[in-house]
């Protein structure tokens, strides 16, 4: 038991100069990976964020059809961010769990884009996933990696 502890505690100080995110079992090694994901999100985002302002001023059907333009730009986001993937097989692993997060996301986005042309008062619902909803596992492997612009988009929200 005094072992454990032992190792325990040398774990910890030999750990605690080292930053958070790479003490993450998401942190991604593959660092040019992830500078070329952030620049392709940040791209992606800043599209969409222009059609958000845009909202306020929408119908309920007008609004789905912006969303569905969104989310149609999402899908081609992602499959640039899956191919090419990171270089090693652990990063790679990791990232295809976060991309079919984002997967169920943009289902999830469909289905709302769909409610509202029935529903001006809809609401976005996704899963969840680690006790938290699904929107906020995705935002949180973007943030550990990063990579702010990979979270999700915040026009359904």
């Amino acid at each position: 038991m005094i072992g454990f502890w032992g190792w325990a505690f040398g774990e910890s100080i030999a750990r605690r100069n080292q930053p958070a995110t790479e003490r993450n079992a998401d942190y991604l090694d593959d660092r040019d990976w992830v500078e070329a994901a952030e620049a392709t999100c940040a791209a992606t985002m800043e599209g969409i964020d222009g059609r958000t302002v845009l909202a306020a001023r929408q119908t309920a059907t007008e609004r789905a059809d912006t969303i569905d333009l969104s989310t149609d730009e999402l899908e081609v986001m992602l499959a640039s961010l899956a191919d090419p993937g990171p270089d090693s097989a652990d990063d790679l692993e990791v990232v295809s769990e976060w991309l079919a997060d984002w997967d169920q996301l943009v289902s999830d986005r469909r289905t709302y884009a769909d409610a509202l042309r029935d529903d001006a008062d809809a609401r976005f619902y996704t899963i969840e996933k680690f006790n938290d909803p699904l929107d906020r596992v995705v935002a949180t492997f973007a943030d550990v990696n990063e990579m702010p612009s990979c979270g999700p988009a915040g026009d359904v929200g």
